[in-house]
């Protein structure tokens, strides 16, 4: 008998492991928390006035996996303060499992859960699905959901978000190397009262001066040494932009601002807070942005640039070039005006729109979320909103406070229909095939087909944390090309500074790559 309960025990033990193992899988996850406070509410709340970062001591059990000695606090600004403003007991938390022990993680090492209350999201999906789409095109966070409890109490569903964090770079990048820069000024009233400086536009990127003091209400840095780098991508981006492509992941940067526009989230870079992403600046300086916090993509961020309420025809019709003549979004402004980089970005947003709206899979994908929530949802006696909202999120817009939530399908549906027949995404396209590559005596010939182009480049890099370089390819009858004027472009590089490649053609009014999905898809020699 004792054998059969030790033996059920161990089963017990892995079955619990097993299931922290994939915190971030599907299925509804489970995290239990106990803070030995019967006021802990009022005592976190506390913290967070004072100091946003202190935490109060507590364990966690992760889908059953016990973690002693974490570190618990409220997280969030909109999402914590409007919230709490309300009278909700349902606010965001950030766990740090590590926070005592170093020896607490999740698989492959993950030290810290984020747990977000889908503030200004009735529908619960807006952050995972946005994140799901995200991933096929450009490094982005994990994402799914969990039932939280707090000392025996349940608070209901949350949505559960992986960190960007030295373990994050490390699994898209393979470095450890460089600085983690994160785009959103979390201490508002400090942006608003910053004094001795210009007027900053939050973390826009635009130019202030030379003193890192200056910038520092709008960019956080863990170490000191990544405010040199961060002020030279400013500089160059607002001074230089011909050199851009030696300061920042330009390719990354075009999704990043595709993604973007095609989701209609504005509560981004793009919109009029400018925040929510960060800059991973690798070893040799040049930034790698990555969005973050998406709980409102999707329209539920709707404020202009005089915070005024967008109206829904206004997100269904959001321009593919909005904020292209605004210098207050230099990395918009200024990149776009580069006829290559345009022509890039105009077919990044019509791949997202041609493979994740087009046949209704992103709306498919919205409903299937809800139905594996619905039960979850429906138990949650502390949501922000009721199950009826739940239930009609898709369809309908939503009334929260002084804000009206677009439903998801609302927005989406009509606008595929709209980016489909824009102008800008029906221009003749340059066409690449045939793509070939030999080496020989340590030197690499690429060669491609081409059709109605102007120009054909051959995009590389020799290490995965590395943005590609670009060089041109040509049909001069040169470097390998057999015939001039034949639509056989080519070029040879060293076999040293290539691992991967892909190539991109433009034409007068339009670019493509190859793959579609470059720079996330690429071919390798």
């Amino acid at each position: 008998m004792k054998k059969i309960l030790l033996s059920l025990m161990g089963l017990l033990l892995l079955s619990q492991m097993a299931l922290a193992q994939n915190f971030y899988g599907s299925g509804v996850q489970e995290v239990r928390l106990e803070i030995p406070y019967r006021n802990w509410d009022v005592k976190l709340d506390s913290i967070k006035k004072a100091n946003p970062e202190a935490r109060l001591a507590g364990t966690a059990f992760i889908n059953g996996q016990r973690f002693d000695s974490v570190g618990i606090r409220f997280k969030g600004n909109s999402s914590y303060f409007r919230s709490r403003n309300d009278t909700y007991k349902k606010l965001p938390f950030n766990v740090k499992l590590d926070y005592k022990n170093k020896n607490n993680k999740l698989k492959d090492g993950h030290t810290s859960v984020k747990l977000s209350n889908a503030f200004l999201d009735p529908g619960f999906v807006r952050e995972p699905l946005t994140y799901e789409l995200i991933r096929n095109y450009m490094p982005a966070p994990q994402c799914n959901f969990t039932k939280v409890l707090v000392n025996n109490t349940l608070y209901g569903l949350y949505v559960n978000s992986e960190s960007v964090d030295e373990l994050f770079i490390k699994k898209h990048f393979g470095s450890t190397k460089g600085f983690l820069v994160k785009c959103d000024p979390d201490n508002w009233k400090r942006v608003r009262s910053q004094t001795g400086c210009p007027k900053g536009e939050n973390a826009s990127l635009a130019y202030l001066n030379d003193n890192f003091g200056c910038y520092d209400a709008f960019y956080e840095v863990d170490d000191p040494g990544a405010w040199k780098p961060l002020l030279n991508l400013i500089k160059v981006l607002n001074k230089t932009p011909e050199k851009i492509e030696t300061v920042l992941d330009v390719d990354q940067t075009l999704w990043m601002l595709a993604i973007n526009n095609a989701t209609v989230n504005l509560d981004s870079y793009n919109g009029s807070l400018s925040h929510n992403y960060y800059l991973w600046f690798d070893s040799i300086g040049v930034a790698h942005p990555i969005i973050w916090d998406l709980n409102m993509a999707l329209g539920g961020w709707r404020r202009d640039f005089s915070f005024v309420e967008i109206a829904d025809q206004q997100l269904i019709q959001y321009s593919p070039m909005a904020e292209f003549e605004n210098p207050k979004r230099p990395l918009i402004s200024k990149l776009l005006r580069v006829p290559l980089y345009r022509k890039i970005y105009l077919a990044h947003l019509k791949t997202i729109v041609q493979e994740q709206f087009k046949d209704g899979r992103f709306v498919s994908r919205a409903q299937a979320m809800m139905k594996e929530i619905d039960a979850a949802v429906k138990a949650d006696t502390m949501k922000l909103y009721s199950y009826a909202d739940f239930q009609n999120a898709l369809d309908k817009t939503m009334k929260s406070g002084p804000d009206n939530i677009i439903g998801i399908k609302q927005l989406i549906a009509p606008r595929t229909e709209f980016l489909l027949k824009h102008p800008l995404l029906n221009k003749p396209e340059p066409t690449v095939s045939d793509v070939k590559v030999s080496k020989n005596e340590g030197k690499v010939t690429v060669t491609a087909k081409s059709s109605n182009a102007v120009g054909v480049w051959l995009f590389y890099r020799k290490d995965k944390q590395f943005a590609f370089g670009r060089t041109p390819m040509l049909d001069d009858g040169t470097n390998g090309d057999a015939k001039a004027g034949d639509g056989i472009y080519t070029v040879q590089i060293d076999a040293a500074i290539m691992a991967h490649y892909y190539i991109a053609a433009e034409s007068t009014e339009a670019a493509i790559t190859f793959p579609a999905r470059a720079s996330m898809e690429y071919l390798k020699l």
